[in-house]
């Protein structure tokens, strides 16, 4: 009961998300002004789809016995 928290999922899901994309354009923003693209991010996929090469840091690769 009570009233919403002003954090809940619905909101800081998705507020989440954009910050961390920011954190990727930022670290990828060398290759994209060199190829003159910007990101171009398909959310429901959770891919970057004009630039491969910066999917390597939207999820982690677990050592080997460590798994989600």
């Amino acid at each position: 009961g009570g009233p919403r928290p002003v954090s809940n999922f619905d909101y800081a899901g998705p507020l989440t998300e954009m910050i961390l994309l920011g954190n990727i354009a930022v670290r990828m923003s060398l290759k994209t002004q060199e190829k003159g693209l910007r990101l171009a991010y398909d959310g429901p996929n959770m891919k970057v789809t004009d630039l491969p090469e910066a999917n390597e840091f939207l999820h982690r690769q677990y050592r080997n016995g460590w798994s989600l």
